[in-house]
């Protein structure tokens, strides 16, 4: 499997709608990404640290992400719990907090490393995002597929889920090739998973 140093695409910015948590992979880490309503992409642990619960089944309510279980509350960007409601009266203990990974949003996608290393994702051409391609392939069969292409009009991305499995993402610089785009992704997708 690739090498998990690095920036890669996770979501497209328009998967992000305010009050919508997306829920993704990267290297088998499960990630629940949200935007909040400033406007900050978050992208954590999908793993509430009080009871384990996932944060992708809660409520993203402003600036704030809240827990389905015991409705905690933890804050865009820093991840600190802003809030124990069996213990209003008190703060909550600094060191509670989600597990937060760096993001940034560039070409119409969301970036993340869920280890450190280079200081910033590849540039790139903005376009049009195609549409995401689920692959049951590892990263590393599918990135030398995409090289193969040889296509110059479409810049196209790797997001490794699990050691088994990978996703697509790509960025064209018009979108009067979408439709050609994502046929040739379909017929690449199944020869790969065939193969």
């Amino acid at each position: 499997m690739t090498e998990a140093v690095g920036w890669y695409p996770v979501a497209a910015s328009h998967d992000l709608p305010v009050g919508h948590i997306y829920q993704t992979r990267l290297f088998d880490c499960p990630l629940a990404i949200w935007r909040a309503s400033s406007g900050e992409v978050n992208i954590w642990q999908d793993r509430c640290p009080h009871r384990g619960v996932r944060f992708s089944i809660g409520t993203a309510l402003g600036d704030e992400l809240r827990c389905q279980y015991h409705a905690w509350r933890f804050a865009s960007g820093s991840g600190s719990c802003t809030l124990i409601p069996a213990h209003r009266d008190r703060p909550p203990p600094r060191t509670i907090r989600a597990t937060v990974y760096p993001v940034v949003e560039y070409g119409g996608l969301v970036w993340s490393s869920i280890v450190d290393g280079e200081s910033h994702p590849p540039i790139f051409a903005h376009g049009v995002v195609l549409r995401a391609i689920p692959v049951f392939r590892p990263a590393a069969a599918v990135e030398g597929a995409l090289t193969s292409l040889g296509l110059r009009d479409v810049k196209f991305f790797v997001q490794p889920i699990a050691s088994d499995r990978s996703v697509i993402r790509g960025v064209a610089i018009d979108d009067a090739s979408l439709l050609e785009y994502d046929a040739l992704l379909e017929r690449l997708r199944r020869e790969l998973e065939a193969s």
